[in-house]
């Protein structure tokens, strides 16, 4: 027996959000967009709908990095997912919007926010941003690595290694 389309559901599909959640030292880029693309109030992470990106520019990471660049002035080291999160526009519309956020580290440029596109960007310290922030960004936060877990590791049994990682000589082991 086939469905009519009377009591078949809408389709639901999914719009995909990418979000930044920049690190510098100890504090993290919020910004104040125009429109905003998050739940949980005025203050943001910087990002963008996927639809929005034209087909052939690349990945996601890269459309990612260029809006950084071309919104706040900034560019950023590896981008790493450290959280995620579904949201509902209105509870009767027939998409969600998946959104995801990448962690990474400021690496060079001054804090510009465009006002074509942003109200305001700020670093404010992490402390501060430790309450009265929506669950998802308390999450991200928790979740984004610590800035010493990319330095090498301590050598086994103290043994000194060379810039190649080979023992020196006269390290006591042979």
């Amino acid at each position: 027996m086939a469905l009519t389309s009377d009591s078949a559901p809408p389709p639901s599909t999914y719009q995909v959000g990418l979000f930044a959640l920049v690190r510098r030292q100890d504090t993290l880029l919020l910004v104040r967009p125009h429109e905003l693309l998050l739940p949980g109030g005025p203050q943001s992470l910087p990002g963008l709908l996927l639809g929005g990106v034209p087909s052939g520019l690349g990945t996601a990471e890269n459309a990612l990095r260029r809006l950084l660049l071309s919104q706040v002035g900034i560019s950023v080291g590896d981008l790493v997912l450290v959280g995620s999160h579904v949201t509902r526009a209105r509870p009767e519309a027939a998409y969600a919007r998946l959104n995801l956020i990448f962690g990474t580290e400021y690496c060079s440029g001054i804090l510009n926010p465009q006002p074509d596109f942003l109200k305001t960007a700020l670093w404010i310290p992490r402390a501060q941003l430790e309450e009265h922030v929506p669950h998802w960004l308390r999450a991200a936060i928790e979740a984004l690595p610590d800035p010493d877990d990319s330095r090498d590791p301590a050598p086994v049994g103290g043994a000194s290694l060379s810039l190649f990682g080979r023992r020196r000589s006269g390290s006591g082991e042979k």
